[in-house]
């Protein structure tokens, strides 16, 4: 009898292993499949409390500042990607975001309402664009 009882938590065991590891490569397929799925941004948007605020090709090196007289963020474009490297807001959320370069990807600051986006070439996010030509 406890032979039996062994053998079948024995399967048990294995069956438990064997699931894990499914989830663990469907995980990791879905991770590298999200990954090389995202597209390289040509520019990043910068908006500041839902006005434009300015447009940076990510294939120049930069510094861009943005604020005014009472704050102040420090955008740093190199080597194809954005990241904020200075913040004078209390959490420092957006200094800690990790450097964003493919389309649709941002880096908020919710204290100063700036919103920094990648975007394609001509500014849109999805690539649709409107034809603006009429007769």
């Amino acid at each position: 009898m406890h032979r039996n009882g062994l053998d079948s938590t024995k399967k048990s065991y294995k069956n438990d292993i064997l699931l894990i590891l499914f989830f663990l490569i469907i995980g990791i397929g879905a991770f590298a499949f999200m990954q090389l799925q995202g597209k390289r941004g040509a520019e990043v948007k910068v908006s500041v409390n839902n006005k434009e605020y300015g447009t940076y090709s990510l294939d120049k090196n930069q510094t861009v500042t943005i604020g005014e007289d009472d704050w102040e963020n420090i955008l740093i474009i190199k080597d194809g990607k954005a990241s904020m490297a200075k913040a004078d807001c209390p959490d420092k959320i957006c200094v800690n975001h990790a450097a964003i370069s493919k389309k649709g990807e941002t880096i908020v600051c919710l204290p100063h309402k700036v919103v920094v986006e990648v975007v394609d070439g001509n500014g849109i996010q999805d690539g649709n664009q409107i034809d603006i030509i009429s007769k």
